[in-house]
């Protein structure tokens, strides 16, 4: 049972926009089964970070609806592209990282530091229609 529902905003995908404002889904692939259970689920990007080491960057998904996970509400996640030659897009279902985002707040005031997300599972990601 989600902990709330947002209402998405309705943007198309063009191959010519940034990510941001963009609704994906995000299904599970492989990680800890506890969270896997919760997929799959929509949401927007919000913003994306250009970050060392991740080709196409980090890109922080506020979803439609929030879950519970180790008795806290999830309502963002943080997704990249596995690979570089494979960025998250409409069509097929690209390999992704995902990781929690335990406070929001902290991340909307610059670059995070991917490496204090608690990392949970790979997964695929694809952009759907809002």
């Amino acid at each position: 049972m989600p902990l709330y529902k947002r209402v998405p905003r309705s943007t198309k995908f063009s191959s010519t926009t940034t990510l941001e404002g963009v609704c994906v889904e995000i299904a599970y692939v492989e990680g800890t089964d506890a969270f896997g259970a919760n997929l799959p689920v929509q949401g927007e990007i919000i913003q994306s970070f250009e970050i060392a080491d991740t080709p196409g960057g980090w890109h922080l998904v506020w979803l439609d609806e929030a879950f519970e996970y180790e008795n806290e509400a999830q309502a963002h996640l943080m997704i990249a592209a596995r690979w570089v030659a494979r960025p998250i897009k409409k069509g097929d279902p690209v390999p992704i990282n995902v990781r929690l985002v335990p406070n929001v707040s902290l991340i909307q005031k610059g670059a995070p530091d991917i490496e204090k997300l608690p990392f949970v599972a790979r997964g695929t990601a694809m952009v759907i229609d809002g």
